[in-house]
């Protein structure tokens, strides 16, 4: 039966109800409908709306979990050459092995001392809260994180600046990681935004960059980096 027969029939009826399942809506019997269609109905009948989530004693669902153990079961029926292999494993797998090969040349590259302690692997999740940033907190949050910034030290290695040590503390040199991870002038600061007077320089990418870009903020180095 098509969507319009579908329509037809139970624009008919007084009440319908509609169960969700992933990917489309059911109505008694398994039809599906779109939704344009289900306004439709809407305008002219009482409509019940259920969730019935999965492997949870629906019927439909209950039978359609047999069906596929029973099929899960049996040799592949088909023409050959066949891969009776999901598409999700397929995909799993691959997303496993670019991991691992990530992982692999990011420690075996020679450079990047300072990006490495604080990127440890690769990270979705850092990577759409990075870009969810705006574009000068982008810039000056990925400068931090690999030390390309205009901090003392590597202003004082580039012939930019004649004092490499810390605007902070006047102690150590003005780092990245000092800066993050270990000046006492700005341990109060970073317990107060982080929890933590010395975090780890990993414990930054864990974290929402939003808690960085507050510190880097409080600093007031968002003026100068």
């Amino acid at each position: 039966m098509n969507h319009l027969k579908c329509l037809r029939k139970l624009a008919r009826q007084k009440e319908v109800e509609l169960v969700w399942v992933p990917g489309h809506m059911e109505i008694a019997g398994n039809k599906k409908i779109r939704f344009k269609e289900l306004q439709e109905l809407g305008s002219r009948n009482k409509l019940t709306l259920a969730w019935v989530p999965g492997h949870k004693g629906h019927k439909g669902n209950e039978e359609a979990d047999r069906l596929a153990r029973e099929g899960a079961g049996r040799a592949l029926i088909g023409p050959e050459p066949f891969c009776d292999i999901a598409k999700t494993h397929v995909r799993a797998s691959i997303n496993e092995w670019m991991d691992d090969k990530y992982r692999e040349w990011w420690r075996k590259l020679p450079q990047q001392r300072q990006a490495k302690m604080f990127i440890k692997e690769r990270s979705a999740r850092l990577t759409e809260d990075l870009l969810g940033q705006n574009r000068k907190a982008i810039r000056i949050i990925v400068g931090l994180l690999t030390g390309h910034c205009r901090l003392n030290k590597h202003m004082s290695l580039m012939g930019l600046a004649e004092e490499a040590t810390c605007r902070f503390c006047s102690e150590e040199e003005e780092t990245a990681v000092h800066i993050l991870c270990q000046c006492e002038g700005l341990a109060r600061l970073r317990f107060l935004i982080l929890g933590e007077e010395n975090p780890s320089a990993s414990s930054y990418t864990k974290a929402p960059l939003s808690r960085l870009w507050s510190l880097i903020q409080r600093t007031q180095l968002d003026r100068v980096l």
